[in-house]
């Protein structure tokens, strides 16, 4: 590529000033991806209002990663795209987004209310018969105290999946609840927006308003501080500094006991949680002390078993191997650890096989985080698999599982794969499901990068001393010279270096040698590999190097546009037939999850959906779906966790070096098998092997040695 200069948006919500001149200004933002430092002209910003910003990435020699603003726009939040949305919802069959945007441009914000005194009005405008009546009978039903609260709602600038979980939590009493306390939407209902409630709440005068706002923005901030930081708690101290950050809090004392009062958080000390994370940590603890079942299995039957797996696939499993498949049939609860080639996959394989044949009328599942990981595990060991969503059969709706503590599943025993990925929250959701299960083991690699989400699980259970933990060493991948894998090992006993490698793995020096990322890719095409087996990773979103970007330029290389081609323009997107599409979200109903990788198929116009195809499974996206995926040519070395590829090729530059980490390198050029290619600087590279992750704050480790 080219080093041009990219001219990049950013949308943020304006927090703080560092410094401020009459020219100059540096600020800092909070976006999707992260808070960042914005450099640029002096403006009036106003704390916590969202701003359009344009500009670029740089990297400052001393104060890090930042955004150089050229220009700045206030974003403008209208009700706009939810009265379109509400109207083109289920509650008006055959009115899509184009006649409901037709509809809002002509009545304006007054859109639902007139129509619901007057439905008749829609006759000024040229629409089918068919919209006028699906409008007419749709705001007629309207007087069903149900959609009397929806349209209410979405009059208050609740979209519709928002507006349906607010019903759903309080009912008819979803008025009353948003005319005493409207924070309560936001406090207990899992993914209503804060900046929406906020915005609804100072319309309504209700009692005490200040305390109870106080309330929901200090959930909101420790919410947003555990996802960012994948801490369970905070420490007081550090709660007061971040919330100097923002102006401080009047009475907070005051405002984390009214918090503690209504189960919001937990303080233990000097610490404090959001109350669900707290209770999730203290029944994971309580399960595994508690755990206990008679299911074992002989010394001499499970011997007996390993040679008949042994000689059925004409192996040998190494000690360590033949450990991990004893210690699963003698404890109750065992974890197995290893990186890649090691033979986890194997000894899945034969934990099975004996399982089915040492007790008959027993059975016995494997689950994991993602689909592929799910899939490959069913596809290599022929033994029934499901992602952990798909077996407690997740609404996401509510974020509620059907099987839980009152519905267990009915299984007897449990193998979870790539455990790493897995966050607290989660694991106790499945846990809660697994009264009657006897046996678990968890497999996983505690090398790579942590769940997502809060919590470091895995480490924690490791470090707790109350599990039979197996390390499985011995590669056999580097047995046959694999040099990702010799990297991979280094990385583990901090030896690498990248000198030493010449076949297997390439380097490339970002800003020094030339070379073309497409023709790379375009020569591996030529050896027979198909996109499908090669993968871009690199750690952010923005910039030259980042996701979006690299995005644009592989389709327009490998999927150009064609007499034949259909496409569609959603947001940052412009999908085309035959692009490779990742899906973002887990969507159990269609058994597609987060970090599948499909091709789409089709794009149909006229009934405004996408077909893409998952390895045969087949999962159709209404236009208004489009944000549950993007394309896939490059990803994010969190989304690829529990996938490999023939090829990875991983990129980063000095923009990314704030997110440079041993874990994140590891994990990286572990998802390779054959080929690794690395296009960066061997200092930044370096110098991230040498940055361990920060170590997140959780107590399960302490629950769990706790003898209480």
């Amino acid at each position: 590529m080219e080093d041009n200069t990219i001219i990049d948006m950013l949308e943020g919500e304006f927090t703080h000033v560092i410094y401020k001149s009459d020219n100059y200004m540096v600020s800092r933002f909070k976006t999707a991806e992260g808070t960042i430092t914005v450099t640029g002209p002096s403006f009036d910003f106003e704390r916590n209002e969202k701003y359009i910003l344009t500009g670029t990435y740089v990297e400052h020699p001393r104060y890090g990663f930042q955004f150089a603003m050229l220009t700045v726009e206030k974003y403008v939040s209208t009700q706009a795209d939810e009265i379109v949305s509400f109207l083109a919802g289920k509650s008006f069959p055959g009115v899509g987004k184009k006649a409901a945007k037709k509809i809002y441009d002509h009545f304006g914000s007054e859109t639902l209310r007139l129509l619901k005194e007057d439905p008749q009005r829609i006759y000024e405008l040229d629409l089918s018969e068919k919209q006028i009546l699906s409008i007419i009978s749709g705001f007629e039903a309207m007087n069903d105290p149900q959609n009397e609260i929806m349209l209410y709602l979405v009059s208050n600038g609740f979209n519709n999946a928002e507006a349906q979980k607010i019903f759903n939590r309080f009912k008819l009493a979803t008025y009353e609840v948003g005319q005493d306390n409207p924070f309560r939407y936001y406090n207990e209902i899992y993914g209503i927006s804060f900046d929406k409630v906020r915005r609804f709440a100072a319309k309504v005068n209700f009692e005490d308003m200040e305390n109870k706002y106080r309330e929901a923005y200090l959930i909101y901030l420790l919410t947003e501080y555990t996802f960012n930081s994948g801490d369970i708690y905070i420490m007081y101290d550090k709660l007061v500094q971040m919330l100097a950050y923002y102006g401080g809090m009047d009475n907070l004392d005051e405002i984390i006991e009214r918090c503690i009062e209504k189960n919001y958080l937990y303080r233990q000390g000097e610490r404090l949680y959001l109350y669900n994370d707290h209770y999730d940590e203290v029944y994971i603890a309580e399960y595994i002390r508690n755990f206990n079942s008679n299911m074992k299995l002989d010394d001499e039957l499970i011997e007996e078993g390993i040679e008949e797996r042994e000689n059925e696939l004409k192996i040998s499993y190494h000690e360590k191997q033949k450990e991990a498949i004893k210690a699963f049939f003698k404890e109750d609860l065992s974890i197995v650890v290893g990186g890649p080639g090691t033979g986890k996959t194997t000894i899945v394989k034969a934990m099975a096989d004996i399982f089915k044949e040492a007790f008959p009328f027993s059975n016995l599942i494997v689950v994991a985080p993602t689909g592929r990981a799910a899939k490959r595990i069913n596809e290599i060991c022929e033994v029934e698999s499901k992602t952990i969503h798909s077996l407690l059969r997740w609404n996401k709706e509510d974020n509620s599982f059907v099987f839980n503590v009152e519905n267990p599943i009915l299984y007897d025993a449990l193998i979870i794969d790539e455990f790493s990925m897995v966050d607290n929250n989660l694991f106790a959701c499945l846990l809660k499901a697994c009264s009657r299960v006897k046996k678990i083991c968890i497999i996983g690699d505690n090398d790579q990068l942590p769940s997502i989400r809060p919590g470091n699980v895995l480490n924690d259970l490791i470090e707790s001393g109350l599990i039979k933990v197996t390390e499985l060493q011995f590669n056999y991948r580097q047995n046959e010279g694999n040099e990702i894998i010799k990297l991979a090992n280094a990385i583990k006993n901090d030896e690498a270096d990248l000198s030493d490698y010449d076949t297997d793995i390439s380097f490339y020096d970002i800003d020094t040698d030339a070379f073309n990322v497409i023709d790379l890719i375009r020569e591996d095409l030529n050896q027979g590999y198909s996109l499908d087996e090669i993968q871009v990773l690199t750690p952010m979103y923005k910039g030259e190097w980042g996701i979006d970007n690299l995005n644009l330029q592989l389709q327009a290389a490998f999927n150009p546009r064609g007499f034949n081609k259909a496409e569609k323009k959603a947001g940052k997107y412009l999908f085309r037939t035959g692009d490779k599409i990742l899906q973002l979200k887990n969507r159990p109903s269609d058994d597609v999850y987060n970090g599948d990788i499909g091709i789409l198929e089709e794009i149909d116009d006229k009934e405004k959906y996408l077909m893409v195809n998952y390895a045969g499974t087949y999962v159709f996206y209404q236009y208004e779906e489009l944000n549950d995926i993007a394309l896939a040519y490059a990803m994010s070395v969190h989304k690829s966790q529990g996938s490999e590829y023939q090829i990875v090729y991983f990129i980063f530059s000095r923009n990314n070096i704030h997110m440079l980490n041993r874990n994140l390198i590891y994990t990286a050029i572990s998802r390779a098998k054959k080929r690794l290619v690395i296009i960066g600087k061997q200092e930044l590279f370096t110098k991230g092997l040498a940055k361990a992750m920060k170590k997140r704050n959780t107590s399960l480790g302490e629950l769990l040695k706790d003898e209480k």
